[in-house]
């Protein structure tokens, strides 16, 4: 299988300790996984690769370079930032390590990916240049942005608990050891999803600007319902050998969630507000660096819901040192 982002991290940090993997196997299955469907991200797939030509080209002559391709990865989604953000946060063996150590690799990275990527409008099907930049100007406006923030964190927060939950409980079923054409199972469901929820298959890169700029015509119950369903596909795409990552997922569930709660409640904030704190807490949950969140949140929002995506966050981060005092993640590694 191919192994996911923080797997493939922490085999960087740790060359000796990764286990053997059928890497060709591992990239074609991935492939396919994007291919056909799967309600996952192609962060996964595009990090080993990364990782591979790396060590490949570096022939393990220099870690940090190695790192380095892993973060220009991340250019991906225009955060140019963000690859220092994943990638600065050793794994705590290795917490002697120096900053610049660290991140100063990542971040250049990072800088050069995202001139690769030319940002996040070839990810996400062009700029959000239909959906208005909303400031509060008036106490009711901040109420309602604060309103809607707190809703959205509490409501992220019990998506991203969920998502743990199911993870862990189909993790310890162990489907594929038991009986290997699990995958195809995930597939017919995957294929009546296209049917019936059009948002669950796929990424969601190319559903995002259609979503937020109006343009979707689905009832506030249907967004609502496709987005748990996507969130419940993905632990199981995950659980039974579609590789892939969450980033995107999981933005595509907060944004659908929260134009569904948005049309529920259109008096109570923006549709940017509850964007980004449904963002901001569901990213918290599953993601180890605050700083990560903040910096993928600003960029795949394009600067929008900006209170909101604070809100969500700190409530996440809030509930998070509760659970997890270690602020490691509550459930899994």
């Amino acid at each position: 299988l191919l192994p996911e982002l923080r797997e493939t991290l922490n085999d960087l940090h740790d060359p000796e300790q990764a286990p053997k993997r059928d890497e060709l196997r591992g990239l074609l299955g991935a492939a396919l996984a994007q291919i056909g469907g799967g309600s996952i991200g192609p962060e996964a797939l595009m990090s080993r690769l990364a990782a591979l030509i790396s060590q490949r080209v570096w022939r393990g002559r220099d870690q940090r370079l190695q790192e380095a391709t892993v973060a220009g990865s991340f250019g991906l989604f225009g955060a140019p930032l963000l690859g220092g953000a994943a990638v600065g946060n050793a794994p705590p063996e290795n917490r002697r390590l120096t900053f610049l150590d660290r991140w100063l690799p990542g971040s250049l990275g990072g800088l050069a990916g995202f001139a690769a990527f030319h940002g996040i409008a070839s990810a996400s099907g062009g700029s959000l240049q239909q959906l208005p930049y909303i400031w509060p100007s008036s106490l009711g406006e901040d109420l309602g942005t604060l309103g809607a923030g707190l809703l959205g964190g509490a409501i992220g927060c019990g998506l991203g608990w969920l998502l743990l939950r199911w993870r862990d409980w189909l993790e310890r079923r162990q489907l594929l050891a038991q009986w290997p054409w699990w995958s195809l199972i995930t597939g017919l469901l995957l294929g009546a999803c296209m049917h019936w929820l059009p948002l669950v298959p796929f990424a969601g890169e190319d559903q995002m600007r259609p979503l937020l700029e109006g343009h979707n015509s689905d009832d506030a119950w249907l967004l609502i319902l496709s987005a748990i369903v996507k969130l419940l596909m993905l632990g199981l795409c995950l659980e039974t050998g579609w590789r892939g990552g969450v980033f995107f997922p999981l933005f595509l569930v907060a944004c659908a969630l929260g134009m569904g709660m948005h049309l529920l409640l259109p008096d109570l904030g923006s549709l940017g507000s509850w964007c980004g704190a449904l963002t901001g807490a569901l990213y918290r949950f599953m993601l180890p660096s605050p700083l990560a969140v903040l910096v993928l949140g600003l960029a795949l929002l394009q600067g929008h819901g900006a209170a909101g995506l604070l809100v969500g966050l700190g409530m996440a981060q809030l509930i998070r040192s509760q659970i997890a005092p270690d602020g490691g993640p509550p459930l899994r590694p």
